[in-house]
């Protein structure tokens, strides 16, 4: 009987396991360059972390070479306190996160300011020449605010109930007309807020004939609420009834809307009439219940059927509606007006009043993009931040 040959090889199964191993090894060489705790990342974090402190090295030498040379030319932007002595005059820089401010003593130095024997900057600082500290500041981590400056971005604002000129309502925009307001009876503007009663008082708006209103509105409220169903925002002329209009109510921790008497198509449901009809409803949109504040933002895009909505600055969620349920609340028609606090509904004619606390109010002709929301929010927090600490002290 003929013996069997020995074939010398690898077997399939054997070639299997051995690939399989390698890719597990090549998995872990990867990670181990390019994960969180990776060589190439902690490389890019060390390197940028020499940059951060080869720069803030040379500021401090700039800071020693002017004190020994006697030199009053500081780098930076001086900053200065909100104080009845400075006047108009003042700037400061408030950290986002914290209730930190620096103002009188302290220079911010901006990205791209000349050092020398080093060169332009490429982050942010803030610096004291009498104590030496050197701070960097985070990119997006801080908020500069000075006399004159707008809160909010200010192109396309129909109206703009802001803190910074909280004291003369004839600054709010064209066409803005303020309703019920009794001097005394404790409503009414002061140094941080403005409050209506939920009687009688209301805020109309009446755009400009040369403003289009095409592509959508952005609608900002910072402040609190003090009763069920607030009305925020609505188109209504005050003595006609017309419940088919645009609205905006405020309802416990959520927002309702309504346009029309159309389907909205829209996938948020109003869970008190369990059907997505003209009315569209988002719950849970924030922490603000009445007597809490909170800054909401709602976005109605007309041009690409959306309505989007923020809260304390931060994206929550966003809805298609259907083209003709956008347009059909007379959002485009500027022989209506927008009001703030007050609408019109029911079966017959019944007025509705908000009882608010506005910090600030916005209403703008465009749409804002993510950005700008966040920097509204930044800013207008930080500055009513400083007017209620200034009351408190």
């Amino acid at each position: 009987m003929e013996k069997l040959k020995k074939t010398n090889g690898i077997t399939l199964i054997a070639l299997i396991v051995t690939i399989i191993v390698l890719l597990i090894l090549a998995g872990v060489s990867i990670a181990m360059l390019t994960g969180e705790n990776g060589i190439l990342t902690q490389a890019k974090k060390a390197e940028k972390e020499t940059k951060i402190a080869n720069e803030k090295e040379a500021i401090q030498l700039e800071m020693i070479n002017k004190e020994i040379n006697n030199k009053k030319e500081y780098i930076g932007e001086e900053l200065k306190d909100r104080t009845l002595a400075n006047g108009d005059n003042w700037k400061i820089v408030s950290i986002n996160d914290i209730n930190k401010i620096y103002g009188t003593g302290y220079y911010f130095v901006g990205e791209g300011i000349n050092i020398e024997n080093y060169g332009k900057t490429k982050y942010e600082w803030i610096i004291n020449y009498d104590t030496g500290e050197v701070t960097k500041l985070e990119k997006d981590g801080y908020t500069k605010l000075a006399y004159g400056d707008n809160l909010a971005v200010k192109d396309n604002l129909i109206l703009n109930v802001d803190p910074i000129n909280m004291s003369d309502e004839n600054s709010w925009g064209e066409g803005v007309t303020v309703y019920g307001i009794t001097e005394g009876d404790g409503y009414g503007w002061n140094k941080s807020e403005f409050k209506l009663d939920g009687v009688d008082d209301y805020i109309e708006v009446y755009p400009q004939e040369d403003i289009k209103i095409d592509e959508g509105i952005t609608f900002e409220f910072y402040g609190k609420t003090s009763n069920y169903e607030v009305p925020l925002l609505s188109k209504a002329k005050r003595g006609v009834f017309d419940t088919s209009k645009f609205r905006v109510r405020w309802n416990g921790n959520g927002i309702r809307c309504t346009m029309s008497g159309l389907n909205s198509g829209s996938n948020w449901v109003d869970s008190e009439y369990g059907y997505t009809g003209h009315w569209i409803k988002k719950e849970n949109i924030g922490i603000m219940n009445f007597e809490e504040e909170g800054y909401l933002t709602m976005v109605a895009d007309s041009k690409n059927n959306k309505i989007s909505l923020y809260f304390d600055g931060e994206f929550i969620d966003e809805t298609n509606c259907n083209h003709d349920w956008m347009l059909a609340g007379g959002l485009t028609d500027n022989t209506i007006p927008f009001t703030v606090g007050f609408q019109v509904g029911g079966d017959t004619y019944t007025e509705y009043f908000g009882k608010l606390d506005i910090y600030a109010c916005r209403l703008y002709n465009k749409v804002l993009t993510a950005e700008e929301i966040k920097d509204n929010y930044n800013a207008t927090v930080a500055y009513h931040n400083i007017l209620v600490k200034e009351e408190t002290e």
